[in-house]
């Protein structure tokens, strides 16, 4: 029961993944592109970084490390008991899932360039960088 049930929940995470793409992450942060700097920041959040070059070129970076979500691991446990009220003796093996095992997602970094308060291209790093296509 319980490997029939990891492959179903394995088949179903392979078919939603295959729809996330590098080209569906390019499509979604091309929406961004001509956007005031203002709106990018209340759609996304505060970047991480703000650099300005000696040129005067502007960019803000956003690294997205994603939520650390607890992944339950196979144990196998082994228990000795000692001798009981009348005299008895125990022992007993289990086996069960611990929690948390963490698991991170793939590194993605997001760079914006920011030309007269408006977003003008964006570059991305990282095998992580995959969404599906905006609607």
């Amino acid at each position: 029961m319980l490997w029939s049930m990891r492959a179903i929940l394995l088949s179903a995470a392979l078919v939603l993944s295959a729809c996330a793409t590098q080209a569906g992450f390019d499509a979604r942060m091309q929406g961004f592109v001509g956007m005031p700097e203002g709106d990018l920041v209340q759609a996304i959040g505060v970047p991480d970084g703000d650099f300005t070059t000696p040129e005067g070129r502007r960019f803000l970076q956003y690294e997205r490390l994603g939520t650390a979500a607890p992944t339950p691991a196979p144990v196998l446990g082994v228990g000795v008991g000692g001798f009981g009220w009348r005299g008895g003796f125990g022992s007993g093996v289990g086996i069960g899932a611990t929690y948390p095992v963490v698991t991170l997602p793939p590194p993605c970094s997001v760079t914006f360039e920011i030309r007269a308060a408006r977003v003008a291209s964006f570059s991305r790093r990282g095998t992580g960088c995959v969404a599906t296509p905006p609607d």
